[in-house]
């Protein structure tokens, strides 16, 4: 594909291909290799559950990473301060770009599969659906305020942001698969669920790395408001002050990560958060299908909440196999 449309004489073509090619180049220099991996794998292993044959639905696989690619762009100009003070042309060029590659590539895509008309369109309509529960999630996730959010409001905007797009692409496995009605909204409700794991591994991610870009854009996470919400009335106090300095102080981000990592507070928001994994699992296990795919499927999903061990999310009501999962996770 992006052969093709780097040989293109259309400057919106060449762009395109230029903007998947610098994508496919950053993704082992900035470790985002699990990441991808995850994105990926999710419609091509629904498929295989419904078919058996997983790797029949590897086109779905570029659809969901190229949204990826899109999204992950124009998150990085908000999140990104050093992107909002590039070159306003190159900027603009780059916005412009993002859209048409999560637009128009997954078109072109669609629009070869040898599928009936009524497939390709419910996959159009999906992909579509998808797209706009991401916007409306990530629309809530820039007005939420962290200091009077509560943790129902900080998870309806995951399943919209990151459940929406995940959501989708478990459904279009599903539509490919020409499951009924029924069991596609079944497929999409477990990606929205893994989705929402995959936030809160990218809200570790970001404190982990050190970026901290979710502590100078004041992003209301589901750890700070846990955090916010758990402590005594003057320490709350105490670490709002450090929120609102944490925008433009390393000092005051340091001290508030600090507080967030504390291993009380980890310790309390693993509990919180390891029902949500063994829902996704036990979703999951109702599907029945094949065997071999739901097993990758239910790897998957240890494999991101293991990510970091830091956290704990590993379930340990399963007789050690978390801490074994983890531990395999980290190596």
């Amino acid at each position: 594909m992006t052969e093709r449309l780097s040989a293109s004489s259309s400057p919106g073509e060449c762009a395109m291909g230029a903007f998947v090619s610098k994508f496919r180049t950053r993704i082992p220099l900035d470790g985002s290799t699990p990441s991808i991996n995850g994105i990926a794998m999710l419609p091509v292993l629904v498929f295989g559950v419904e078919t058996a044959a997983p790797m029949c639905a590897t086109p779905l696989a570029l659809v969901h990473t190229l949204w990826w690619a899109a999204a992950r762009y124009v998150d990085d100009v908000i999140d990104t301060a050093q992107l909002t003070q590039a070159d306003p042309t190159e900027l603009n060029c780059g916005l412009m770009t993002a859209i048409a590659v999560g637009n128009r590539l997954p078109q072109i895509i669609f629009g070869d599969l040898i599928v009936s008309d009524s497939v390709r369109f419910r996959l159009i309509t999906e992909y579509g659906s998808g797209s706009v529960a991401a916007l409306s999630g990530q629309l809530t996730d820039l007005v939420l305020d962290a200091e009077t959010a509560t943790l129902d409001d900080v998870l309806r905007s995951y399943e919209g942001k990151t459940g929406g797009p995940y959501g989708m692409a478990a459904a279009l496995g599903a539509h490919l698969a020409e499951c009924d009605a029924d069991r596609v909204d079944a497929w999409r409700s477990f990606g929205r669920k893994f989705g929402v794991l995959r936030q809160l591994v990218n809200d570790q991610r970001d404190l982990i790395t050190g970026r901290d870009e979710d502590l100078r854009n004041g992003t209301a996470t589901y750890l700070l408001v846990h955090l916010l919400r758990t402590v005594s009335p003057a320490r709350r106090a105490e670490l709002i002050g450090l929120h609102r300095q944490a925008r433009t102080s390393e000092a005051a981000r340091a001290e508030l990560k600090q507080a967030m990592v504390a291993p009380d507070m980890v310790s309390g928001y693993a509990e919180a958060i390891r029902p949500m994994v063994r829902t996704a699992h036990e979703s999951l296990a109702s599907f029945g299908g094949d065997s071999r795919c739901v097993t990758d499927l239910a790897e998957l999903i240890d494999e991101t909440v293991s990510l970091y061990p830091e956290f704990r999310l590993a379930d340990r009501s399963d007789d050690g196999e978390g801490d074994q999962r983890a531990h395999q996770a980290e190596r």
